[in-house]
């Protein structure tokens, strides 16, 4: 086919199956070096109609390419929509000569690497004074001892010096370990302590978020600031403390991010925003208010001091005291006032930047390639004065950021939406990075068809509602304590009436809007798993309950309690990346039997043995035959359990499919789990004694945030990474195998699939037994009754530290250890987002160090080794080779 020279502007297909574009021909030879454009490569511009044709029949649209290998028919989209130019949007001519094309930017030269180190007094003035006063605190106390005694109190004044001695020595060490470096693809941080060695790297590619600190003083007098980065994995900020000029390594940090894959180039400005007037006076209303009502509160109180004071004469004491409040008071409005004026937030076209404080100043960005979604909270305060409170969830680990007390709010998280949006249609820098190594590598590139991604079809939007039937007839119950009934009923109509959900082209999104607003959305994109929970009355009522995961969002996004009917499951699944018809798929056997059940609750056999035993001998010690019913009663549980899990895990199902696994449990209460390979971050097997069967638990990217309630009531809430485990498969660890392999591309899926030979092993180390040795020492001489055991204890922990294994193998990381229960995890090497090797005392004195490994949407690390006797190699191991990929 020959070329059109009347072309306004050139689309092409990516690999999610979606259109990009328009694109100049330097742009499209551009991307085709960059391995996202191929010969076969599906293009159209306005000439071609509504044909979409491949890249190598129009000449001089991208260089020559060797064709790739044809997709299957089921990712071959029968149609493509035409695309559409936005508006207000001119299509340049790529292939006439009347304008010349756009010079490829030139090669840059790649920025040195550089070492940075704290301003020594700003570091070690915080140490030393924190170091002084508990010197001095003990020095006064033993003093006071000495004084007591009869001795003379100059022991305190010696206490004092050797222990502020102490910590200025240990201040020093720690200036002379801590240090920072900033590589080309890396950031890299060395902290230490006396007995300590620590050191954390991030990848520049998978930083989601930079903040610069400025205090006031400190930043006037010696020009010194804080950076924290973040990343997807990191459980904790790298911190860049009190560095020299912090706004050059604040900016050199941002040049170093653009070179890894990043655009933050701040072209379009689509939103500012700052605290609306009226939203901070509400805030020091409400401050000021609290301070009064506990004042009235206290008012009794308040009176009888002054009059005790007033009978000794110093009665002028509680003036000066309300004097020097209300200037305090006055002080802190004046200065929280000023501080919130001078709060920014602006809204670009592919990062979001903020800039907060008064005296001590800070700055941040987000790449919006790394937002996960945004939500409005208001309170009915708010409602009544227009005000609006937008959170920002970044990608990683449960992280927030609050923009607050918005004039136009909503206008701002449109703005962060149709950031989300857009980032979701291109490839993260992460990704552009993979993609340049998987094709310049054969095998990878293999390994990776795989994961392709979904055929294209119909976006479905829809809104939707509870359903009320199934909203109301729990409440029936109730009706017997007939006031509880009608509070529960009144709650009931106001939630159903205020929840509405949205599913849209991008995203979906909830809603609650009653005296109080929340609104939640997650990007299609951040999505990384979908669970349908459905009881005996939902069968009956023909409804169920979705429950989303999502990368950067510590709660899961639930639409509760919706009518089949009315969701396309189908094409939901297909938005958030999950095929509907794969071409192949493995089903997973469970195999349930009577010993298996017996091996599986082995703890809990022997803790009923031993409580039937216990109830039998104490029935014919006390002669109450009472109590020989309770012994009676326990086989009656134990065969009730017996029945309740055979039927349980008789309709259990693990299915491996072409792109994602499916997983189903449940007799009553049923649960289905979908989940794309490429969210899969780790998997743990168990197998249980005596046997090769056990349990796989399959951990997707990103957590949930459980509110526990603890013994005195109160709500305490807990993180946990999203999961869910498969119980009595057979040949567990062949399973788990077989997982890894589909994740890494050694393993095509069939119904007949086996798992690939081993992988080759790069290097393995084992556990130091040292650490574990002396701590059950330390604990048995804490807790005296233990020195008893010690001989048992002791032998367990000798044999149970010898299974430790630490594998690096060629595409994963295997920790496995157990006695009775064998356990392995397992964690891809490209899954790895950051990594950590620590050393303290005991890893010192033993010489080992403990390796910690964190992935994306994680608060805490995934993957902990201890004592690790080979952890330098073990650890140089993991960095080089995950970074490769």
């Amino acid at each position: 086919m020959s070329t059109d020279t009347s072309a306004k502007g050139w689309f092409y297909v990516d690999a999610n199956r979606e259109q990009q574009g328009p694109y100049s021909v330097p742009k499209f030879q551009e991307l085709a070096n960059q391995g996202l454009i191929l010969s076969d490569t599906l293009v159209w511009s306005p000439a071609y109609g509504e044909a979409w044709v491949k890249a190598s029949s129009v000449k001089g649209l991208v260089p020559d390419t060797p064709p790739a290998p044809a997709p299957s028919p089921a990712t071959v989209p029968p149609s493509l929509p035409t695309p559409q130019p936005k508006k207000n949007q001119s299509f340049s001519n790529p292939l006439t000569k009347e304008e010349p094309a756009e010079e490829p930017s030139p090669e840059l030269e790649p920025l040195p690497d550089e070492q940075l180190k704290p301003r020594r007094g700003s570091f070690l003035f915080s140490r030393l004074l924190t170091g002084f006063g508990l010197s001095l605190l003990l020095a006064i106390i033993t003093a006071a001892v000495c004084f007591a005694f009869e001795q003379t109190p100059f022991i305190g004044a010696g206490v004092f010096i050797l222990l502020f001695a102490f910590t200025i020595f240990a201040a020093l060490i720690a200036y002379r370990k801590e240090r920072y470096e900033l590589t080309k693809s890396t950031v890299l941080c060395h902290q230490g302590g006396l007995v300590s060695d620590q050191t954390t790297e991030v990848e520049i590619c998978k930083i989601t978020h930079v903040a610069m600190k400025r205090p006031w003083l400190r930043h006037k007098l010696f020009g010194i600031g804080t950076i924290e980065i973040e990343s997807a994995g990191t459980s904790k900020p790298i911190v860049l403390m009190a560095i020299h000029s912090p706004e050059a390594v604040y900016e050199r940090i941002e040049e170093r991010m653009k070179r890894n894959g990043y655009q933050l180039e701040k072209k379009e400005l689509l939103h500012e925003e700052s605290p609306a007037i009226r939203g901070i006076l509400v805030n020091s209303l409400q401050a000021i208010g609290s301070v009064l009502l506990a004042l009235v509160l206290g008012g009794a109180t308040i009176t009888g001091a002054h009059q005790t004071l007033a009978e000794v004469g110093f009665e002028w004491i509680l003036p000066l005291i309300a004097v020097l409040f209300t200037l305090t008071a006055f002080g802190y409005f004046v200065i929280y006032f000023l501080d919130m004026r001078r709060r920014t937030y602006r809204v670009f076209d592919d990062t979001v930047i903020y800039e907060e404080g008064f005296l001590t100043r800070r700055n941040a960005f987000i790449p919006y390639e790394n937002i996960a979604d945004a939500a409005t909270n208001r309170t009915f305060l708010d409602q009544i004065f227009n005000l609006f409170d937008v959170v920002i969830s970044c990608q990683g680990s449960s992280t927030d950021i609050k923009f607050r007390r918005l004039k136009n709010g909503e206008q701002l998280s449109e703005c962060i939406e149709r950031l989300v949006s857009e980032a979701s249609s291109k490839p993260s820098p992460a990704e552009q990075l993979a993609t340049l190594q998987s094709h310049s590598d054969e095998s990878e590139g293999s390994a990776k068809k795989n994961l392709s991604l979904v055929q294209p079809g119909r976006e479905w939007v829809e809104d939707l509602h509870m359903h009320p039937s199934r909203v109301f007839i729990p409440l029936l119950a109730l009706i017997p304590l007939f006031p509880l009934w009608i509070m529960a009923m009144i709650q009931a109509v106001i939630k159903l009436r205020s929840t509405k959900y949205a599913v849209r082209a991008h995203s979906i999104k909830h809603s609650y809007r009653f005296l109080t607003t929340n609104e939640r959305e997650f990007a299609y994109d951040k999505i990384t798993g979908l669970v349908i929970k459905e009881n005996l009355l939902d069968r009956m009522l023909g409804t169920f309950t979705l429950r989303l995961w999502s990368i950067g969002s510590g709660q899961s996004l639930e639409l509760a309690h919706v009518h089949r009917s009315l969701v396309d499951l189908d094409a939901l699944l297909r938005q958030i990346g999950i095929p509907t018809n794969s071409q192949q798929s493995h089903h997973v056997p469970t195999r349930f039997g009577l010993w298996a059940w017996m091996r599986a609750r082995c703890y809990r056999f022997i803790g009923a043995f031993v409580l039937m035993i216990g109830f039998a001998a104490a029935a014919l010690f006390l002669e109450e035959n009472l109590l020989f019913i309770g012994a009676a009663i326990i086989p009656l549980i134990i065969l009730f359990a017996l029945g309740h899990a055979w039927i349980f895990y008789s309709k259990q199902q693990l299915i491996f499919l072409d792109h994602h696994v499916e997983a189903a449990q449940g007799i009553f209460n049923q649960q289905s789990y979908f989940a794309r390979y490429h969210n899969i971050k780790q998997n743990l097997v168990t197998c249980y004694p005596g046997g090769k069967d056990g349990s796989l638990k399959i951990f997707v990217a990103g957590e949930q945030t459980l509110n526990q309630q603890s013994k005195k009531g109160i709500q305490i809430k807990a993180t946990v990474p999203c999961s869910f485990t498969l119980d009595f498969l057979p040949n567990a660890m062949k399973q788990g195998q077989l997982l890894d392999d589909i994740l890494g591309g050694r393993v095509e899926v069939t119904p007949e699939c086996q798992p690939a030979e081993p992988m080759k092993t790069i290097t393995e180390s084992s556990r130091g037994q040292g650490n574990a040795i002396t701590s059950l020492l330390f604990l048995s001489i804490v807790a005296l009754p233990l020195v008893v055991l010690l001989p048992i204890t002791l032998s367990l922990t000798i044999l149970s530290t010898k299974k430790w294994r630490y594998r690096v193998e060629e595409k994963r990381i295997v920790n496995s250890w157990g006695l009775l229960f064998k356990r392995r995890a397992s964690i891809l090497l490209d899954r790895v987002d950051s990594l950590e090797q620590k050393q303290k005392l005991f890893n010192k004195v033993f010489k080992n160090g403990t390796i910690s490994i964190m992935t994306a949407g994680s608060s805490r690390p995934d993957l902990v080794m201890p004592a690790v006797k080979s952890y330098q190699t073990l650890y140089q191991a993991i960095r080089e080779r995950s970074r490769k990929r």
